[in-house]
């Protein structure tokens, strides 16, 4: 969905580039804090040491919003090593692949340099075996999924040789030594742990407008997507209608005769949901528990014994009503009105929760509806090619309103945080 942000006007892009002058060798975490006790216990438990810097990385991407070219190489290495293993012993060198997705080239690349530098010669041997197959066979890498009908039989073999290396020097203990060894590793006193991390975390310069960024690349991954539109104008069509909330598992089911991947639906009704997506029409269904205890038939897979059934058909949006919508969407700038009409509203629009509702035809032109789900409260925001308003969802009263002008300064802001 990061394409919406591709629309950026020249002033945001001259922003952009203004950003990254400024960050001089883009590096922002030159330091790497772990707990004293990880440190003093890694010879007997190697893995809290690496699972330190692990948490580490984790937090300072998820919270400090730092990107990780700017979070200490040593720290990337680590992670991405580890992280090779991990995907290894999970499910092997095809759902290392499969997973890894386009950040494959710096996964490898960072996951090479670790291993290199703590001596893990073994698992190395393995990890350059893999790259140079996927070189020579890119189409063969794209199909891995890590599931039968989706395996290389050579990258079968490297998992178990990955798994002899591993046997003979376990990789974990390699890391550690090595992470115990960095001289910009800061040791901090578990008590003091977390004031440290928060500190570094609201250090970033950049934060506050990555903040913005990430608030409005979920409100755009809500409101551009046909499944997440489809959804919601379904959920619309329910009598009593319901408010599209959030998807979860999905598997393939039998859906009026045909095999489909169905996702589950939280909705504002108290039952489980069931939302199958086509190229015409996205459906909600009535969810159908699987039977307690599960009962397995006669060569069926076991995965499939505890599955639900799709109900009856609740609610449906054609395809035309799903693009219409996510158009007049897109031009009007409706993830970033919610996002600036919260904000001015007095509410935070971090985890807004957006379901399409309809669109109405007014004298200025289309109107989409949206259900507002932020800070407990429910709001109702209506997008529209004169600029944007925010009701309350009770009694309607408007709350907060933004101008196309408004709206596009506020998307530059958005773009340039990127």
């Amino acid at each position: 969905m990061f394409w919406f942000f591709s629309r950026k006007s020249n002033k945001a892009a001259e922003k952009k580039s203004l950003v990254s002058a400024d960050r001089g060798d883009g590096l922002l975490v030159s330091s790497i804090i772990v707990p004293r006790s990880k440190v003093e216990e890694f010879d007997e438990e190697s893995f809290h040491l690496v699972f330190a810097v692990m948490q580490f990385v984790v937090t300072m991407v998820s919270k400090g919003l730092y990107r990780h070219p700017e979070i200490n190489p040593k720290a990337m290495q680590v992670f991405h090593a580890d992280g090779y293993s991990s995907e290894v012993k999970n499910g092997g060198h095809s759902q290392f692949i499969h997973n890894a997705g386009s950040e494959i080239d710096t996964m490898i690349a960072d996951a090479r340099a670790g291993l290199s530098a703590c001596g893990a010669k073994g698992q190395l041997a393995t990890l350059e075996k893999m790259s140079a197959w996927i070189a020579k066979h890119p189409d063969e890498a794209a199909k891995q999924t890590g599931f039968e009908g989706g395996r290389d039989d050579f990258l079968d073999t490297l998992d178990d040789a990955f798994y002899e290396a591993d046997d003979a020097m376990p990789m974990e203990d390699l890391l550690a030594r090595w992470i115990a060894s960095w001289p910009d590793l800061q040791i901090v006193d578990d008590d003091n742990y977390d004031d440290a991390i928060d500190r570094l975390v609201l250090s970033n310069p950049q934060r506050e407008g990555r903040l913005l960024h990430e608030s409005v690349s979920k409100l755009v991954r809500q409101m551009l997507s046909q499944r997440e539109v489809g959804a919601g104008l379904a959920c619309a069509t329910i009598s009593p209608s319901e408010i599209k909330l959030r998807f979860g598992m999905a598997r393939m089911l039998d859906v009026e005769g045909e095999k489909r991947m169905v996702f589950q639906l939280r909705t504002s009704a108290n039952e489980l949901r069931l939302c199958a997506a086509t190229k015409t029409r996205v459906a909600v269904y009535e969810y159908v528990a699987p039977e307690d205890p599960p009962v397995m038939r006669p060569g069926e897979n076991p995965l499939g014994a505890n599955a639900p059934s799709v109900g009856t058909l609740l609610g449906r949006a054609e395809e035309s009503e799903i693009e219409t919508v996510i158009q007049l969407s897109e031009q009007n700038h409706a993830p970033v009105a919610v996002d600036l009409l919260l904000r001015k509203a007095g509410f935070d629009p971090l985890g807004a929760i957006v379901s399409a509702n309809s669109v109405a035809q007014t004298a200025e032109g289309p109107v989409v509806n949206w259900v507002v789900l932020a800070s407990d409260r429910t709001f109702l925001s209506l997008s529209s090619p004169n600029g944007s308003v925010l009701l309350c969802g009770e009694d309607y009263e408007k709350l907060a309103e933004a101008t196309m002008p408004e709206l596009g300064a506020h998307f530059d802001r958005s773009a340039a945080a990127r």
